[in-house]
C-alpha cells in the first residue's frame, strides 16, 4: 500500500532504447523542480502540462507535484481555440510543452513562465488537489476535473491488488498519457510499483515496430484499448510475440466479442475488460481477478475503492437485470469541476458520482453497459462532446449551420459525422473549410464523414 505520490519505488524505464533507472529519474525531477521553484513567479497553483508519452512528461509531472503545484494535463495535439481556453480557465503559473523529438530537458525552450493575471479567481477549495484533466463538454465547454492525491493512491493501490501491474513486471502501456486511464495505468502504478515499464510512442504506423520492441523488453503487463487488440490480433505469429504476457487489460470503451474471440484465438490469452471515467480517477469497474470468470458481455464488477448502484430517472435504485444510470461512490471520486460549483452539484449527489451512463446489475454482481445517457460521442476512447465541436466549428465565419452525429462502429466503438451548411460555396470553399478545421481543432476530435448540405 502507498501512502504518498512521492514514494517512487519503480525498478527502470525503458524508452527509444535507452534505460532509466529510478535513481536517474528521481534526480531529474529534483532537477526540474528546483528550476521550477525557482522560476516560478506566479502566484497561480497551476503548471500546464502537455502530455505526450515520454520520459519528460513522467519526469515533469512529478516535478510539478514535488513542488506544491497541480499538474493541469493536456493534450499535446490541442490545438489554438482549445489551449487559448484552457489558459484562461486556469491560468497557469507556467506552461511545460516538451519537445517530443529529444530525450534531454531544455527548459528555456519547452518552459514557459507566466504572470498572474490579477482578475483570476478561484473559487473551488484546492485542499489536496493535485491533477486537473479537462473532460465533460456536454454543455460545449470542457470542464476540469479536479483530482486530489486521495483519489489517485486509492486508484494505484486498488489497480496494484488487482495486478493490472504488479511487483517484478515489465508493463507497457499503449494509452495516450493525457488521457486519466493512461496517467493512472501509464505513470502512476508502474512508478509506484516494484515493476518495470516500457514507454513507447503512440503511432500506429509504427505498430509492428511496438509488438517488437513489446517482445525484446519481454512485456508482463499490458494495458490499451480495443482497436489495439484488434490490430494484435491481424499481425502472424503474435502469440509468439507475447508469449511472455500474463497480464491484458482494456478500457476506453466497449471491448466487442469479435475481438476478445479473435485475439483468444490467435494467443489463447484472455483480455481482462474495464471501466471508468475522468471522474472516478478513472478506474471503477473491471474483470480483475484471474480466477473471476470473464463475461464479455460485462464490463466486470465493481472494484473493491468503490461502490456502484443503478438508479433511474428519479433516483431510485433499480432492481437486479434493470437498466439506469450508473453511480459510483468511494474514495477515487473527484473534488468537482473546478471553479463550476453549479455543475459538479448536478453530477456529485450526496457523495454519488453521476456517471451518465447506463447500465445494469445481475445476480452475481456483474455489470453489463448499456450506453450514454450524456450527450458524447466515444470514438476509440476520445471523448468527443457533439455541443462542443459544433462550437468550435461555428468560430469559422463561413459556417452557417453544424450538427454532429454519430454511427456505430465494430472496432472504434463509434465514429464522427458532421453536417455543415456553409454561407458561401465556391469550387474550394470545402476543403478551405476542413483544413481550416484541421488546423484550429484537435484532429482527434474530427469527423470521419464531412456532410456539406446545399
Amino acid at each position: 500500500m502507498i501512502k504518498s505520490l512521492g514514494d517512487l519505488k519503480f525498478q527502470d524505464i525503458y524508452f527509444r532504447n535507452n534505460t532509466y533507472s529510478r535513481f536517474k529519474i528521481i534526480s531529474l525531477i529534483d532537477h526540474l523542480a528546483s528550476y521550477l521553484k525557482k522560476n516560478t513567479h506566479s502566484d497561480s497553483p497551476f503548471i500546464m502540462l502537455a502530455t505526450f508519452n515520454h520520459i519528460k512528461t513522467i519526469i515533469a509531472y512529478y516535478a510539478i507535484l514535488k513542488i506544491g503545484k497541480i499538474a493541469v494535463i493536456i493534450d499535446p495535439k490541442y490545438k489554438t481555440f482549445e489551449l487559448i481556453e484552457i489558459i484562461s480557465d486556469s491560468d497557469p503559473a507556467a506552461i511545460i510543452f516538451i519537445n517530443s523529438n529529444t530525450l534531454n530537458f531544455d527548459y528555456e525552450e519547452e518552459i514557459v513562465f507566466r504572470k498572474t493575471n490579477p482578475k483570476f479567481e478561484i473559487q473551488s477549495d484546492l485542499a489536496d488537489v493535485c491533477t486537473l484533466i479537462y473532460t465533460n463538454a456536454e454543455d460545449g465547454h470542457a470542464k476540469a476535473a479536479m483530482l486530489t492525491k486521495k483519489n489517485l493512491i486509492a486508484e494505484i493501490n486498488i489497480m496494484r491488488f488487482c495486478k493490472v501491474i504488479e511487483d517484478n513486471s515489465i508493463s507497457c502501456i499503449l494509452l495516450p498519457f493525457h488521457h486519466a486511464f493512461g496517467l493512472l495505468e501509464g505513470i502512476l502504478v508502474p512508478t509506484h510499483s516494484d515493476s518495470s515499464l516500457l514507454i513507447v510512442d503512440i503511432d500506429l504506423y509504427k505498430f509492428e515496430s511496438i509488438i517488437n520492441e513489446i517482445f525484446k523488453y519481454k512485456i508482463t503487463h499490458f494495458v490499451s484499448i480495443p482497436s489495439v487488440y484488434y490490430l494484435m490480433s491481424k499481425i502472424p505469429d503474435i502469440g509468439h510475440h507475447l508469449k511472455f504476457m500474463n497480464k491484458l487489460s482494456s478500457g476506453g470503451y466497449k471491448l466487442p466479442s469479435l475481438v476478445f474471440n479473435n485475439f483468444f484465438n490467435r494467443t489463447g490469452k484472455k483480455i481482462h475488460e474495464g471501466y471508468g471515467l475522468t471522474e472516478a480517477a478513472p478506474g471503477c469497474i473491471m474483470h480483475s481477478h484471474l480466477e473471476d470468470e470473464i463475461k464479455i458481455e460485462s464490463i466486470g464488477k465493481a472494484l473493491p475503492c468503490c461502490e456502484i448502484k443503478i438508479v433511474d430517472k428519479n433516483n431510485n435504485k433499480c432492481m437486479l437485470n434493470e437498466t439506469g444510470e450508473i453511480c459510483i461512490k468511494g474514495d477515487n471520486i473527484f473534488k468537482g469541476y473546478f471553479n463550476k460549483e453549479h455543475i459538479t452539484k448536478k453530477v456529485l449527489i450526496d457523495g454519488w458520482l453521476h456517471s451518465g451512463d447506463m447500465g445494469s446489475i445481475d445476480e452475481k454482481n456483474y455489470i453489463y453497459f448499456k450506453g450514454l445517457k450524456k450527450k458524447m460521442i466515444n470514438v476509440g476512447g476520445i471523448n468527443v462532446y457533439p455541443k462542443e465541436l459544433e462550437r468550435l466549428m461555428k468560430l469559422n465565419k463561413n459556417v452557417t449551420y453544424v450538427k454532429i452525429t454519430n454511427q456505430n462502429s465494430l472496432i472504434q466503438g463509434e465514429i464522427v459525422i458532421a453536417n455543415i451548411k456553409l454561407k458561401k460555396e465556391s469550387k474550394n470553399a470545402r476543403e478551405l473549410f476542413k483544413n481550416w478545421c484541421y488546423e484550429n481543432i484537435t484532429n482527434s476530435k474530427l469527423p470521419k464523414i464531412w456532410n456539406f448540405i446545399n
